[in-house]
């Protein structure tokens, strides 16, 4: 816990003006501060975590992006509870850009990873335990008694031998005059008055009624709009333009290249649309203007023949080949993926020459700033950043391109004005930084009991970490691309793990939910199918017999198996199938129960049940809507999903050739929490690697076929459905 003066407090909130309030009208989104802390006589800051005022109002700030996922309701409680707070008198606002709010692990200001309760859980209950510390104090010096004899309870100190009680509030002025206590004392669980428990999400009221802001919501005074005219294909170069079919639009005020891009600026939306299709470009040649879609799959699957890089040689995997009875081998392909978010990309930018205020929906604060320095040249103290609730992001919105872009247009501009810069959905699919394609080869092993003797797996896939951060490819191998095989919750005794880098495929790619667990999830579990099928052994207990040093793992698949009715006939053309994951220190397991349509190829749902280990969860209900959503957003990317690639750049424009699952597809989703007693681990990400396996499974029980490539069109199916899927990709 880092200490922090009321003179830095104050310096920090003087940089807040955007902020989210808990009100009787919900979240007030657009939130002056400066205006509101001078209303206030005095308030009790121990640290930059939350403020008591002498009106007993509590504001806690969340350091993290509300993206959808709960935080701004489940951080700040677990500093209300270790406070003793009220929650019905706690606000949250969002934290402005500070070092103080940085990641204490990763050292910046990001969300990202499923890291956000499990990194803030420790610091945020000193934060609280420390304020709750300090009130007592005060309170016993104010009634000249031992601490020991008092107690915080919901906003109140407690003198227990008396039962008199005297409000925070009413501490603010004598508490804020104690030094910080050099020891503190956390709650015990059992002392928990929110934690473990299913608070209402303090967001949900305004973004049912529509008064939440998202950065496409910003809307400012003189505001003007900009798109952008990117290249056709990947690498190519912008040779020039010609304007002079815009010449005489009304509403244009500018249009100029920055770096390889077409600048259209304008004080009405629908101009800058029709603008920028009458601007005629020409552009050079791209990476390699002839990949395909084609070109992926002969490329991947030619290079499992090549040789890669080891990341594990353990035990002696040859000798375990051998003394195998049943050996298999098979091969796998997944194919590129969008983000497909909610909102499209957009940032909003005020550039004056000596300030600049941003707002956007981005996860990543630290490089918002790192950029933003860079590119006006201006130091820290004159900017300011606001992060708005945001649309969706699966990994996306870590990025800040799209932020550069919107302050390169802003300094160039040189209009004074509020710019903002806004994609459309043919941007978002034609320029986004996408899920790699994946391929591998598995060979494995067991003997007669069902124990796997020895695993081979080789992994083929471009780097996700070459652009993002190069320093992490130690040996020239990509860490998504072997996550979760390597550190299995299976017991891989001997295990040959290799990865094949493939450095010439022109794309760029970006953390996609579950970055490499959604491949690695989809091979590994339908190659345990497999080979348990091969061995005549019932999938679930193969599993059950190859996690005995994984209680964990265990623990949420017997809870699934269960829950499904794993040992009890399914309905009649229906099959189960099963699957279980480690990802984010989180362990899960699902089970779904599906049909196929033999006629027409289509697969058919009916149940997704899921069970999931994530230690102690903060906030029950959020932990298992992002399970949920997690679910639905891997089942759709299974069934539906495939970026088309063609002329060297990329096909697929929006919906209509990108589907995505529809209400009317989604099955009903059941969600389980097991709590094992171990501290907070990830779930954003954890509900989306193991559904596609789940389902392939699912579908060789129903009829058959077995199917190694994603997605589980109907077409595909049907293919397989013609020699049931026995060979290889």
């Amino acid at each position: 816990m880092k200490a922090i003066s009321r003179r830095k407090f104050l310096k920090i909130l003087g940089g807040v003006s955007l902020g989210l309030s808990f009100s009787d009208e919900g979240i007030c989104a657009v939130f002056e501060e400066n205006d509101f802390l001078n209303q206030k006589s005095d308030f009790f800051s121990p640290n930059g975590w939350l403020f008591i005022c002498e009106d007993e109002s509590i504001y806690i700030f969340c350091s993290q992006c509300e993206i959808g996922q709960g935080v701004l309701t489940v951080l700040p409680t677990i500093v209300a509870d270790e406070l003793e707070a009220d929650w019905e008198k706690v606000k949250v606002l969002q934290a402005p850009f500070s070092e103080f709010y940085e990641d204490p692990v990763w050292e910046s200001q990001v969300t990202a990873g499923s890291a956000s309760v499990r990194h803030f859980y420790m610091p945020l209950r000193r934060a609280g335990a420390i304020a709750r510390t300090m009130l007592i104090k005060a309170a016993a010096r104010h009634w000249n008694c031992k601490e020991s004899e008092c107690k915080a309870k919901k906003g109140h100190i407690i003198h227990i031998p008396t039962d008199r009680s005297i409000s925070y509030g009413r501490l603010v002025k004598s508490a804020r005059r104690l030094p910080l206590p050099k020891e503190i004392e956390l709650k015990r669980e059992k002392e928990f008055r929110y934690i473990g428990s299913s608070l209402p999400r303090i967001d949900a009221k305004a973004k049912i009624n529509g008064t939440a802001i998202y950065g496409l919501d910003v809307r400012l005074p003189y505001m003007c709009y900009c798109l952008l005219m990117r290249p056709p294909r990947f690498g190519a170069r912008l040779l020039g333009f010609s304007s002079k079919k815009v010449q005489g639009l009304p509403r244009i005020e500018r249009i100029f290249s920055i770096g390889n891009k077409v600048a259209i600026v304008g004080t009405d939306i629908s101009s800058v649309i029709r603008a920028r299709k009458e601007i005629d470009a020409r552009w050079g040649r791209g990476r390699d203007d002839s990949f395909d879609n084609k070109k992926i799959g002969l490329f991947l699957k030619r290079a499992l023949n090549h040789k890669g890089t080891v990341k594990t040689n353990r035990g002696d995997w040859k000798a375990g080949l051998r003394s195998s009875r049943v050996v298999h081998k098979a091969e796998y392909f997944l194919p590129y993926l969008a983000h497909a978010q909610m909102e499209p990309l957009n940032c909003t930018v005020l550039f004056t020459g000596k300030h600049c205020r941003i707002w956007t929906s981005c996860q990543n604060k630290s490089d918002i700033m790192a950029v933003a320095k860079r590119v006006t040249g201006l130091s820290e103290k004159d900017i300011e950043i606001n992060i708005t609730f945001i649309g969706g992001s699966f990994g996306r919105r870590f990025e800040v391109d799209y932020v550069k872009e919107a302050l390169e247009v802003s300094v160039k501009a040189r209009l004074r004005k509020p710019i903002k810069l806004f994609w459309t959905r043919e941007d978002d699919f034609k320029n986004d930084f996408y899920r790699p394609a994946n391929c591998a080869r598995i060979i494995g092993g067991c003997d007669s009991n069902g124990l796997i003797r020895s695993w081979i797996h080789k992994v083929v896939a471009p780097s996700v970490y070459e652009r993002i951060e190069p320093s992490l490819l130690k040996g020239g191998i990509d860490p998504s691309a072997v996550e979760s095989i390597h550190n299995s919750s299976y017991n891989f005794r001997n295990l040959f793990l290799e990865y094949v880098w493939m450095k010439d495929m022109p794309p760029p790619l970006g953390f996609w939910r579950s970055v490499g667990n959604s491949h690695n999830s989809f091979m590994v579990e339908s190659f345990i199918d497999e080979l348990s099928f091969k061995a005549g052994i019932d999938p679930l207990e193969f599993r059950l017999k190859n996690l005995k040093k994984s209680p964990r793992a265990r623990g949420v698949l017997e809870l699934v198996a269960k829950k499904l009715g794993w040992w009890e006939k399914p309905q009649k053309g229906q099959a189960l199938g099963i699957s279980q994951h480690y990802l984010v220190y989180t362990y899960i397991a699902l089970g779904a129960e599906v049909s196929v349509d033999e006629s027409s190829g289509k697969i058919k749902v009916h149940k997704i049940v899921s069970a999931v280990d994530c230690g102690r969860a903060v906030n029950k209900a959020v932990v298992k809507e992002q399970i949920e959503g997690g679910i639905l957003f891997g089942l759709s990317a299974a069934l539906k999903e495939e970026v088309r690639f063609s002329k060297g750049g990329t096909s697929t424009k929006n919906f209509f050739d990108y589907p995505i699952l529809t209400m009317s597809e989604t099955p009903p989703v059941e969600v389980y929490l097991i709590e094992s007693g171990e501290r907070p681990t990830g779930v954003g990400e954890v509900g989306t690697a193991p559904v596609a396996p789940a389902i392939a499974n699912a579908v060789f029980g129903a009829v058959g076929a077995r199917i190694r490539e994603l997605p589980l069109t109907p077409e595909r199916v049907l293919a397989h459905l013609q020699n049931k899927g026995n060979g290889n990709i």
